[in-house]
Order: structure tokens, then C-alpha cells, then sequence
């Protein structure tokens, strides 16, 4: 199609947001985005229409914001609604509606999984404007995007000039021809992380992490996002090493400081050479701006980034994230905490993937380190056995290694009994002896061990209060 032709069927597509919001009738299925790319201005519009509506059935991933039909219909009495992956923005409504509403699936599945169960009426994506040859690039958040374009009847694109034109390896845009309709969105803004408060805690864990020398030359990334990982990136500028490179689902503003300061170059990488690859941004404006037509990155969907197999063949690959409890036998609860009245907080999002990614890695160097914070709110958070209703999202017998601020373990090829003393040490000093007391009733530790001496079999490093 010549430019004439292209902006003429623009025109004939566009529509306003209000009109677009119109599109969604009694029991449709739809999707409004995920992460910085959430329709907000359709959602506005959608909560205006909940008395005229019923049976809508809504899908996200990646929360950033409470969405305005949440507010509107806070018990779901009119919009049903299914999330990929729950932040912190959006708890208040899965406690009101139960986790019922999240969708679990290790991430890397979720393209495939889109494409043949979803059957989508109307997919809204945010876009950058149109290009001179019909594209519109999905910017910000490849994802699972061009899966649900093509599970969808029909596709909207909210084009937003703020977003950045981000180059992928495939699938990081949708061609008009492909398109129903088009809006232009003049007033929302693109989601910007707030600036992440770092702990004394953060930079602990962080020390214990680098000072290990898990992180080599050559070694290739996936940090997630946080004070701690945030920690262990500011730890890296600093330490000597240089030629890492970034495969990561989640592309953040420290991983960009590390391309500032020279120390990520991607030279040693095998795929993707000379590339930082992602799935996902959140960050700041500058980073952002940076991104915008920047050939030194490259977008994918998460099928890709996220697959165990892709992964398992970049050098040296290190893989770093947060979890919230483990338990003695080296269960690790990333996404929901049980007991009388279990806590849905997050979801499996990638965190299996890069577990078993560097587990099956070619050069068998590869390494995942879950790291959690020893105690919260005066309670362990290294526990002796998992709380009915807690969500398991690493099994035992693929974790590797685990880290708090009191010391770094390897549990890999450990004994039940050798992992729960391992475990103890790292725990936070208040708590071990009631955790040593705790194993030795059930009987995961055979005898009564003693807690000093020698550090048990895995304890890399591990360190007292004080």
C-alpha cells in the first residue's frame, strides 16, 4: 500500500476512545493490555458503562494501575476479570473477588496457551502512532500481545504518542490491515516506575550474592525488579566486571545504568549477540527514550525470552529473583502465602522459566539464586513446613541456590536433612533455634545437631546479627 492508501484506511478506522468503549457488549471477552500498556482511557469509558452492561468478561497481566472498572464494580458483579500477574495496585480487588482471578501459567506458556483456548471478542492494544509501511509498534510490552491479537474477532489499537517505537527480533508490531479500529489517546500518560526504596536488607543480600562471585565476566542476566535486584545491579558497576549481557524478561532503569557504565556490552552473548534482550519495560522516562528506536535492543515475546530452552543456551546465564517464604525441604512460595485466610500477592510470572533455564543450561555454568528478606514483621520467613493454602512456585527439586541477609546456600544435590540445617543458618538469628527445635520434632533433622561449629553442608557464606 502506498502512504495515500495507508492514512486513508487510518482515517476510515479511527475512532474515539468513547466509541471504541461502545465496541464492548453484554457477555464479551475482552482484553485491555498489560504493564505500560494497559488501555487506560478504554477502561475509563468501559466503568462509565456498567449499568448498561453485564457478563463482560476482562483480561490483563501486569497491573500497574487499579483499573477504573475495578473501582466501579469492585465485587464483580458486572465485569468478570482475569489477570496474567497481580501487583500491589490491584490487591485490594483480589482480596474482594478471592484469587480466583488470577491466571496461573508459567510464563513462557502463555503465547501458546492464548492462542489455542482464548477466543477474545476485542483485543485493545497501545501502541506507538502508525510508520510509514502500516505498523504500529507495541512499544514498551511485547509479551503475550501478538498471541492475543490473534486469538481476537476483532483489534483496536490506542495509539499513544508517548510510547516508544522499540525493534524486536519478531512480533513486536501489529499492521493495519490487521486492525478493526483505531483510537488516539492524547491524554493518558505512559506508566513510569515510581523510584524503589532500597533496604539495608537489599544491599546485605546484595553483597552476599556479588561477594560469592556467582556474577563472572561474560555472565549473562535476568535480574526482576525491586530494591534487592536494584541492589545487586549498583553492587555490579562497582565490582570489576566487565562484558555481561541482559536476556531478561524485564528490562529495568538499573540494567540501563549498566550499559552506561560499560559493564553490559553483550559481546559474549551466543543469541541475540550484541543485544540486550527483553520482554518488558518499567522504568523511568529516560529509560524509556533511550529505548526509542535503539538497535541495540531487542524485544520478543515471552515464548522466546521465557523459554527454558532459549535460555539454557546463553553463557554463563545468572537469573536472580524474589521470592516471599521457603520452607526446610527448599519449597519456594513466590506468588501466594496460606494459613487461616491465604494471601494471593503476585504470580508465577518467569520465575520457573529462568529456574529451569539455567538448570538445563549448555555450558553448565548456568545459576538461579532466590533471594527473600529473613523475617517480616518479627516472622520467619524461612519456615519449617509451608502453611496449608501457601502456592508452591519452585519445587524443591529444582531450586539452586537461596539467599537472605544473613548468608547464601546451595541446596542443589542436598539431603532433606543437609538442606534444612542449611537453611537454619540463613535464617535470621531470632529464629533459629526455634526452627532447629522445629525440624528435630518432625524429624527432618535425625539427630540433635548442634547449630555452631563447622557451617553445614551448602552454607557458602553466612553471617551473624550484629
Amino acid at each position: 500500500m502506498t502512504n495515500t492508501q495507508l492514512n486513508a484506511d487510518y482515517k476510515k478506522k479511527l475512532l474515539s476512545a468513547e466509541a471504541a468503549a461502545d465496541l464492548v457488549e453484554p457477555g464479551m471477552e475482552i482484553f485491555l493490555g498489560g504493564a505500560a500498556n494497559i488501555a487506560h482511557i478504554i477502561d475509563k469509558h468501559l466503568a462509565r458503562r456498567k449499568d448498561e452492561l453485564s457478563d463482560v468478561l476482562i483480561r490483563t497481566f501486569l497491573d500497574t494501575r487499579a483499573h477504573e472498572f475495578l473501582k466501579a464494580d469492585p465485587e464483580g458483579s458486572v465485569f468478570k476479570w482475569y489477570s496474567g500477574f497481580l501487583l500491589h495496585s490491584v490487591r485490594e480487588y483480589v482480596s474482594l473477588r478471592g484469587s480466583g482471578v488470577y491466571q496461573g501459567v508459567s510464563w513462557h506458556m502463555a503465547p501458546g496457551l492464548i492462542r489455542e483456548n482464548y477466543n477474545v471478542d476485542i483485543s485493545f492494544f497501545v501502541t506507538a502512532p502508525m510508520d510509514a509501511y502500516g505498523y504500529f509498534n507495541f512499544g514498551l510490552t511485547i509479551a503475550e500481545m501478538k498471541a492475543y491479537a490473534e486469538a481476537s474477532k476483532r483489534v483496536v489499537v490506542v495509539v499513544n504518542r508517548n510510547m516508544p517505537v522499540v525493534y524486536g527480533g519478531h512480533e513486536e508490531a501489529i499492521h493495519i490491515s490487521e486492525v478493526a479500529h483505531v483510537v488516539e489517546d492524547h491524554e493518558s500518560d505512559i506508566f513510569c516506575l515510581p523510584e524503589i526504596t532500597v533496604k539495608e536488607e537489599d544491599r546485605l543480600i546484595a553483597q552476599n550474592v556479588v561477594s560469592a562471585g556467582l556474577i563472572r565476566d561474560g555472565t549473562t542476566l535476568q535480574i526482576g525488579i525491586g530494591g534487592l535486584p536494584n541492589s545487586v545491579l549498583d553492587a555490579l558497576v562497582d565490582a570489576g566486571i566487565r562484558n555481561l549481557g541482559i536476556h531478561s524478561e524485564m528490562l529495568t532503569d538499573k540494567m540501563y545504568d549498566l550499559i552506561e557504565a560499560g559493564v553490559v556490552d553483550n559481546t559474549r552473548k551466543i543469541m541475540d549477540r550484541y543485544k540486550s534482550t527483553f520482554s518488558f519495560c518499567l522504568g523511568s522516562r529516560r529509560l524509556y527514550d533511550f529505548l526509542d528506536k535503539n538497535p541495540s535492543f531487542a524485544s520478543y515475546p515471552v515464548d522466546y525470552v521465557n523459554n527454558p530452552l532459549v535460555i539454557a543456551r546463553q553463557p554463563q546465564m545468572f537469573s536472580l529473583n524474589s521470592t516471599m517464604q521457603v520452607d526446610l525441604a527448599g519449597q519456594v512460595a513466590s506468588e501466594q502465602i496460606g494459613g487461616a485466610r491465604p494471601r494471593h500477592i503476585s504470580g508465577t510470572g518467569g520465575q520457573l522459566d529462568f529456574v529451569m533455564g539455567t538448570l538445563f543450561s549448555h555450558d553448565r555454568k548456568g545459576i538461579s539464586v532466590l533471594a527473600l528478606y529473613s523475617q517480616h514483621k518479627g516472622k520467619s520467613r524461612i519456615v519449617p513446613i509451608l502453611d496449608e493454602g501457601t502456592i508452591i512456585t519452585v519445587p524443591r527439586s529444582l531450586v539452586d541456590y537461596v539467599v537472605t541477609e544473613y548468608g547464601l546456600v546451595r541446596l542443589r544435590g542436598l539431603s532433606f536433612n543437609e538442606r534444612a540445617m542449611a537453611l537454619i543458618r540463613i535464617a535470621h538469628p531470632d529464629h533459629r533455634e526455634s526452627l532447629f527445635r522445629q525440624a528435630l520434632e518432625a524429624g527432618f533433622i535425625p539427630h540433635p545437631s548442634t547449630l555452631e561449629g563447622k557451617p553445614p553442608k551448602g552454607v557458602i557464606n553466612c553471617r551473624d546479627a550484629g
